[in-house]
């Protein structure tokens, strides 16, 4: 298995897009008649999504789906033979990386194609949000007390500014394969960029560098939206699917009582009464966004950027709202 590597290129949006480096996973082009097409698999929902951005108007791609669109970050997935069937076909399969594929990760170093690992090569990215970002340990447990020992958050797909990243990486790698539609992937993928500038301008007008508003949240997969957005982030509720003990929910009860977040942020995904339960008797403001983790299939292509705008209004309205203690 050939994995595919890139190199962080400190830059703004649009810039990241023009330099990102590209894919080296071949010394050029694989060699294809003018009418094949490309055979792509995401693991992931919101890979397939970002991919289909990319690729959205170009009929020479093929951009499949592999795990099912509402299940989420896969933390418990066990893939079926239909899906290593599906793995082993593609011709590239494109992955979220960070532990992320966990679960297919021998699959995954059996396959004879190209794997597009998104997440390999951010290092340099993920450590500018190193000081507002949980870790990720073994199984996506997140243990704050031992940080030094875990990796980096995984959810990358949740913030605008590693999003534009993860497409324009996508778009160099289509690119190669498909010379001929080079200049649509990465128009594509600059669309996309500028749609997300707009978002994150809109943000950097939410929160004051010196005062930020402070919130809680449901599950780390927002920690990148958060840290965009300019949000301190003060606890973080449950670990992946785990419901907090009641203990815990009395020390975060505590927490919200004595601090007074302006908000608690929760994830549309994630359908238990945690949330409601802490902002009902601590006093603050719930807001649900979708952290696009999962969804439906039958989604148009920009997708992703009008659940982020969507997102962003919600979160906008919600700042807005007086405060009564």
């Amino acid at each position: 298995m050939k994995y595919i590597r890139h190199h962080f290129i400190p830059a703004l949006l649009a810039a990241l897009l023009l330099l990102a480096p590209r894919p080296a996973a071949a010394d050029s082009a694989p060699q294809r008649p003018a009418d094949a097409r490309i055979s792509v698999l995401a693991t992931t929902y919101p890979v397939w999504l970002l991919t289909r951005a990319v690729a959205c108007d170009v009929p020479a791609v093929d951009v499949q789906l592999l795990i099912a669109a509402a299940t989420g970050c896969p933390h418990d997935y066990a893939p079926t033979p239909a899906d290593l069937l599906r793995l082993e076909k593609a011709q590239l399969v494109i992955i979220n990386g960070l532990g992320m594929e966990s679960a297919l990760q021998a699959a995954l170093a059996q396959r004879a194609g190209d794997v597009l690992d998104c997440g390999a090569h951010l290092h340099d990215q993920l450590a500018t949000y190193a000081a507002s970002m949980p870790a990720a340990c073994e199984g996506h447990h997140h243990h704050h007390d031992h940080a030094a020992e875990c990796g980096p958050n995984p959810h990358i797909f949740a913030g605008p500014r590693l999003a534009v990243a993860m497409t324009g990486i996508i778009a160099d790698e289509l690119a190669r394969r498909d010379p001929a539609h080079a200049e649509r992937y990465r128009a594509n993928a600059a669309r996309f960029a500028e749609d997300m500038a707009a978002q994150l301008r809109r943000l950097e007008r939410l929160a004051a560098p010196d005062n930020p508003p402070r919130v809680i949240l449901q599950h780390d997969g927002l920690a990148y939206f958060a840290a965009d957005a300019g949000l301190k982030v003060l606890d973080i509720v449950q670990e992946d699917d785990e419901r907090p003990t009641a203990s815990r929910l009395m020390e975060l009860l505590a927490r919200i009582r004595a601090e007074k977040p302006e908000l608690l942020l929760a994830e549309a995904q994630f359908a238990d009464k945690t949330m409601f339960t802490l902002a009902g008797e601590g006093g603050t403001p719930l807001l649900q966004l979708d952290s696009l983790a999962s969804g439906r299939e039958d989604v148009p292509a920009d997708h992703y950027v009008r659940t982020m705008r969507e997102n962003i209004n919600r979160l906008e309205e919600s700042l807005a709202r007086p405060r009564s203690f």
